[in-house]
């Protein structure tokens, strides 16, 4: 029987991450090494924050006089998970989001340009959509006794739950503003029903903001110039239809929908996503019951990972996702949260 802990949105590097709290971190720790063997911790996305800080503040956090950093960092979280090897993870899966998007830039870009040309070969164009990197440089990040472990797939990651098809991503390619305004289902009637170059400018929109967000975060100054300059226009971003901390709606499982028929060819029976930082579960079917006039027939059940961005509002310092195929653990998925103080527990919903 299979465990599996899905993490979204930890954004190391952000002075917001709520895992810089000791007791948050020793917390869900405690939690995690309680759960015996676990197949697969999966990272979906935002794990590192390459737009709010620097790549290498992100990884390597900031120190404290303390044993414990005043800004935890990727590194050190891993070493602090895996102490004494008390967290038995068979495989850890990083899947990069918006914010590490960088993450994917450098792997596929290594992969066929860099590595090829540095052997006196003829490169290949990037990957459009997908690639699976079994021993991503990211890996000499974790413990040594755990690298082996460690790999990275974009744009997605799939996996069995007791005979259902669980497909977990990070959930930027959902959000229009991350893909300088384009809609799949727009631009396939603007391309004259022509899917594969439709999802190609879908794609091509996505890295372009990405390239824009990280040229603004390679300096302190530039970001803060850029958030001053821009404040003004950032809440009309949130007025038409920003994600960010939305609660699951009709739109969002509508751009589900697209996503997995134009961009992936998918139809698993599971999505889980983050990049709201809203946490939260539903299902496609409050889409309607004429399966006709659906991208997708099926009914898929959504889980929203949430983040670990402090919410005052909810006096919360994180959420996540679990799976568990065990048959007497009751449901097969289930959402937890941790307060302030380190505390775990089932979110009801």
């Amino acid at each position: 029987m299979a465990k599996r802990v899905i993490f979204s949105d930890l954004h190391f590097g952000d002075p917001q991450c709520s895992l810089s709290n000791q007791s948050v971190a020793m917390g869900l720790r405690s939690f995690l090494w309680g759960l015996g063997p676990v197949e697969e911790l999966i990272l979906a996305g935002d794990i590192l924050d390459a737009n709010i800080s620097s790549l290498t503040r992100a990884i390597e956090g900031k120190k404290s006089s303390g044993p414990w950093p005043k800004q935890i960092g990727f590194r050190f979280w891993l070493a602090h998970l895996f102490e004494d090897n008390k967290f038995d993870v068979k495989r850890i899966v990083y899947i990069p989001g918006n914010h590490d998007y960088i993450i994917w830039n450098i792997l596929s870009t290594n992969e066929v340009f860099v590595d090829p040309i540095s052997q006196g070969k003829v490169p290949t164009n990037l990957p459009l959509t997908e690639g699976t990197f079994l021993q991503p440089f990211l890996r000499g990040v974790a413990p040594e006794n755990i690298r082996d472990r460690f790999c990275a797939v974009y744009p997605d990651h799939e996996f069995d739950l007791a005979g259902r098809a669980v497909l977990v991503t990070h959930g930027h390619y959902l959000d229009e503003q991350q893909t300088l305004f384009k809609n799949l289902d727009e631009l396939i009637r603007k391309e004259n029903g022509n899917k594969k170059k439709a999802v190609r400018k879908f794609f091509v929109g996505t890295a372009q903001d990405q390239a824009v967000a990280n040229a603004v975060s390679y300096l302190k100054d530039t970001r803060e110039f850029v958030e001053k300059a821009y404040k003004s226009i950032s809440s009309i971003f949130d007025a038409i239809g920003k994600l960010r901390n939305k609660p699951i709606d009709v739109k969002m499982l509508k751009a589900i929908e697209m996503y997995l028929c134009y961009f992936r060819n998918k139809q698993p029976d599971v999505f889980v996503f983050g990049h709201t930082h809203e946490a939260g579960h539903a299902t496609t079917a409050v889409l309607g019951s004429d399966k006709g006039k659906r991208l997708i027939p099926k009914d898929i059940e959504v889980w929203n990972d949430g983040s670990f961005l402090y919410s005052r509002s909810k006096r919360l310092a994180g959420t996540f996702v679990a799976t568990d195929d065990s048959p007497e653990k009751g449901g097969p998925i289930k959402l937890f949260e941790v307060d302030s103080k380190g505390v775990v527990k089932e979110k009801g919903l």
